[in-house]
């Protein structure tokens, strides 16, 4: 049989992302490309391989059987191409060097206290750096990043990823003089749906937690938004008497924002509360899974 040698790790990984969310413009935004650039891509593969993958329909991306193969073939490729990098690292990786990315600001002091007590006790070379969930996974699914503290509020599925989760933490709603439940949001929408929402970008915990409960409830998010990053700089944003936003409750205690505690309780459905833990791969070299329950004692002895 003739080896298809036109085919791209990006076609692989926009069949994929179709397969699963059926959708253009979703599978668009997931992957930060154009929906015309999912739509050649998809078209280019189906071409080399002289087959349909999906029916096209007003309601989204249908997938059939050829799909699912091309689906479950790609995983194995990421899997293994996974696996090289990593032994790449094994081989020629001499020095004890951990990169570690992050995401949760509920850790940030502690993880930084007892990454300083690493190296001074074993030596070990450390890189930090923070970025968006999303990004901070795939880097530790491809072998770019060794460990990460995230915010989750559901079971990882992904099984190359091995955690612990460490501490909860609840997100509230917040403005310039006042924390909210979300449960209170939800009942006074209309009131508050009007403001100018700062928000964290699609793809974080909170925001996707939000979004499915606003969902619940019958009610769109709202359009008249800030997106951002950094719960931190939301705190700039929410300085005025028309704004809103959105932050995990164990932030606006450190930094002692407005009243440090909500006035208002919440539904146990309604509340959005987020695992905090500590990813990194299964299949991880020994210092790395050393490294982390070295972190896990130290963390949760001065968390």
């Amino acid at each position: 049989m003739k080896r298809k040698s036109n085919i791209k790790i990006r076609h692989l990984d926009v069949v994929k992302n179709l397969y699963k969310i059926q959708n253009l413009k979703n599978t668009s935004d997931i992957m930060s490309i154009t929906p015309a650039a999912v739509s050649k891509s998809c078209i280019e593969f189906e071409k080399i391989i002289g087959k349909n993958l999906f029916l096209r329909t007003r309601n989204g991306f249908i997938p059939n059987d050829i799909a699912k193969r091309v689906v479950e073939s790609s995983i194995l490729i990421e899997k293994e191409i996974d696996r090289m990098l990593v032994d790449i690292d094994n081989i020629y990786n001499d020095q004890k060097y951990i990169n570690i990315s992050f995401q949760s600001n509920y850790i940030i002091s502690a993880m930084m206290n007892c990454v300083l007590k690493l190296k001074r006790k074993k030596g070990i070379n450390f890189s930090i750096n923070y970025g968006s969930r999303d990004h901070i996974f795939s880097h530790l699914l491809k072998g770019k990043t060794d460990i990460i503290f995230a915010s989750t509020y559901s079971e990882i599925i992904d099984d190359r990823i091995d955690y612990k989760y460490i501490v909860k933490d609840e997100c509230v709603i917040f403005d310039r003089t006042k924390i909210y439940s979300v449960d209170y949001i939800i009942k006074n929408w209309k009131f508050f749906q009007s403001k100018i929402w700062i928000l964290p970008v699609r793809g974080t915990a909170m925001r996707d937690k939000f979004e499915s409960i606003l969902e619940y409830n019958g009610l769109k998010s709202p359009k008249n938004l800030i997106e951002i990053n950094s719960t931190i700089g939301a705190t700039t944003f929410i300085d005025n008497d028309d704004t809103i936003g959105m932050s995990p409750l164990s932030f606006l205690k450190k930094i002692k924002y407005g009243a440090s505690e909500k006035k208002e309780e919440s539904d146990e459905n309604q509340k959005i509360i987020l695992d905090v833990g500590i990813f990194w791969r299964k299949d991880s070299r020994e210092l790395v899974s050393n490294t982390v329950n070295d972190l896990m004692k130290e963390i949760s002895e001065n968390i």
